[in-house]
């Protein structure tokens, strides 16, 4: 589940949270527990608040304590209707699906959104497990439940709450409840889901490159002609823009066809010819390869790579390569170190300073680069950041563009960079690392502190 800031000052003290592929947005207070996997989401008190203790500002509708309806909670299940035609989709999921063995039923207030949306109450006995003559003298027991149903586009969103056994529902909890749903806003364009979005950059290939075999390959990539194209960045970055799918996909799908258009030369070319254009760069080790690309292993779940820069993109360089160069991987990285010193010194790293000259506390990139995270790897730029924040650093390389170098003095900061590179490592393209790194004159390790 992915938090961010929001600036609606009725709600004061709550939290910004985003639902899964970016579908809608809801506010929540601190004081609520929000676990995620996958399309699921929980929301549960982390501890028991105090009566009389407003939840929002005081300018705000504010529903009592909640405190004594801890056992409840509200569970957000939301799925991706791709049904062809709208007549054979259904407005609602039928309630005596959810909720066995329905003894009562009837329509409350809708939400207060932008989105069609249905509110059911009822009441449901539980299904007994006990021996048959248990059955026939024990009453049966039986729950009261909440049911709110959201459509937007071929999202379908159910929210569901419901009582412990034999006692009502909180009247407070349900009010909180209600609450934190009208808050929800969804997405103008919803992004597709992963299955979706796999089948629409095959239309769009079979499209764009007819005389190529496109088809869909291991986990989540595409085979286009001889290559093997994973998928987990492009859907990274169009989550973040789905209404720019085609600018997304389209550049990578035709850099790809157009490496297989290169001849032998160029696909393996002497080393006198692209020498000064190889570089290293941060991956992960978690990364899915297909190839046999050159890596070295590093720190942090981290590893580096090579690549040889083409302006507008690069290539990684391959084991074919380096045994056609008759170069070891030793030198091959002392090469391509030397090469990022050039690079460094030709592309100026602009950068954003937190605190002034006699206290600096954090500092970060202004612009994305390619090559930004892989400054991390040269001791000279080591030297440059110990000289602004003393013996030790702390560095965070949540993805491939974008890195955060701070003070190892300010745990608070600390924190607050563990957060986000924890928000950016899952979100972002070319995702890197969450683990946090330290910089010192013995070189780059990992942080092991709180």
């Amino acid at each position: 589940m992915e938090f961010d800031r929001h600036t609606d000052p009725r709600f004061d003290g709550w939290r910004l949270c985003r639902g899964p592929a970016n579908w809608f947005t809801f506010l929540c207070p601190d004081l609520i527990e929000v676990r995620q996997t996958q399309t699921v989401i929980e929301l549960r008190m982390k501890e028991a608040q105090a009566d009389g203790l407003p939840l929002v500002s005081s300018g705000a509708a504010v529903p009592p304590s909640i405190g004594t309806e801890s056992p409840h909670v509200l569970s957000i299940v939301t799925w991706w209707d791709d049904t062809d035609h709208d007549e054979a989709r259904r407005n609602s999921p039928d309630p005596g699906v959810l909720f066995p063995e329905v003894v009562a039923l009837q329509p409350e207030r809708p939400l207060n959104i932008s989105a069609s949306n249905e509110s059911w109450s009822g009441t449901s006995r539980r299904l007994s497990s006990a021996c048959w003559l248990a059955r026939i003298f024990r009453r049966r027991s039986s729950f009261q439940w909440r049911l709110w149903t959201v459509r937007h586009e071929k999202l379908m969103i159910v929210a569901t709450i419901q009582s412990p056994d034999r006692r009502p529902l909180g009247a407070r909890f349900l009010n909180f409840c209600e609450m934190v749903l009208s808050t929800m806003e969804l997405a103008d364009q919803p992004a597709w889901p992963p299955d979706v979005f796999l089948k629409q950059v095959i239309d769009v290939a079979r499209h764009h490159f007819p005389l190529l075999h496109t088809s869909a390959s291991r986990g989540f990539s595409v085979r286009l002609g001889q290559s093997e194209i994973s998928l987990s960045n492009f859907y990274r970055m169009y989550l973040r823009q789905p209404e720019n799918f085609r600018r997304i996909v389209v550049p990578g799908l035709a850099t790809v066809v157009r490496l297989q258009e290169l001849g032998p030369d160029q696909l393996a070319p002497s080393l006198d010819l692209v020498q000064e254009r190889i570089l290293p760069i941060l991956a992960s080790e978690e990364e899915p390869r297909s190839d046999e690309r050159v890596q070295m292993p590093w720190v942090g779940g981290l590893c580096v790579g090579y690549v040889i820069d083409e302006d507008d993109s690069y290539r990684y360089v391959h084991q074919r390569m380096i045994e056609a160069w008759r170069i070891s991987p030793e030198s091959l990285h002392s090469l391509a170190l030397q090469n990022l010193r050039r690079y460094a010194a030709e592309h100026p790293l602009e950068v954003t300073m937190v605190g002034d000259d006699e206290d600096p506390r954090l500092l970060m990139p202004v612009k994305p680069d390619a090559y930004n995270c892989s400054r991390v790897l040269d001791p000279d730029f080591h030297v440059q950041l110990r000289e602004l924040f003393g013996p030790e650093l702390i560095v965070g390389v949540p993805n491939r563009d974008f890195f955060v170098a701070a003070t190892l003095k300010d745990p608070e900061l600390i924190s607050q960079i563990r957060k986000r590179v924890h928000q950016d490592f899952a979100n972002m393209h070319h995702p890197l690392t969450k683990r946090l790194l330290v910089v010192s004159a013995d070189g780059v390790s990992e942080y092991c502190g709180p």
